[in-house]
């Protein structure tokens, strides 16, 4: 009755299960979802959820304060409701490398400041890079991020560094 409804999320509770719930509930094909991934809206087991049931369709920036990472994001239920399989260790649905689109893991950093797969700079809290190597190749790409979001700092030079965060594994 309800497949051609969607369901609008927008900026959910941190770290509450009210996101995996209505997710859970909801029975129709198309999840609109706006807030910050690994960040501070939903929960790790709502994003696991839209990893294993859902096919991101869009992905929208939005304009952000300038600590935090926004987007509009839309999905698809998968065909049948087939669930994708793949557990804890699974892809993450949005999070991946600018430079060479490796993808981080739906596993969350439980240390913020170790070596990851993923990480993030602290300043636009959008550029993620797995290594050096491509954060330097993304440096270009990273100062237009800056610019645009008003960042007077240029973007970190020491991958390593307290200036970049690990945010997935």
């Amino acid at each position: 009755r309800f497949r051609r409804h969607a369901l609008l999320l927008c900026y959910p509770p941190p770290r509450a299960p009210m996101a995996a719930e209505c997710l859970a509930a909801f029975c129709g094909d198309t999840v609109v979802h706006v807030g910050e991934w690994l960040g501070d809206t939903g929960s790790a087991a709502f994003e696991a959820a839209l990893a294993e049931g859902w096919e991101l369709t869009r992905r929208l920036p939005l304009p952000c304060w300038g600590d935090t990472a926004e987007d509009l994001t839309i999905w698809r239920r998968r065909g049948g409701g087939v669930p994708r399989g793949g557990g804890a260790a699974a892809d993450h649905p949005v999070l991946r490398c600018d430079s060479c689109g490796k993808a981080g893991s739906l596993q969350p950093a439980t240390v913020r400041d170790k070596p990851g797969l993923l990480r993030r700079c602290r300043y636009c809290r959008l550029a993620c890079y797995c290594s050096a190597a491509c954060a330097r190749r993304g440096d270009a790409e990273h100062k237009k991020c800056h610019a645009v979001r008003m960042i007077g700092a240029p973007p970190p030079a020491d991958f390593g560094g307290p200036e970049y965060h690990t945010c997935c594994v």
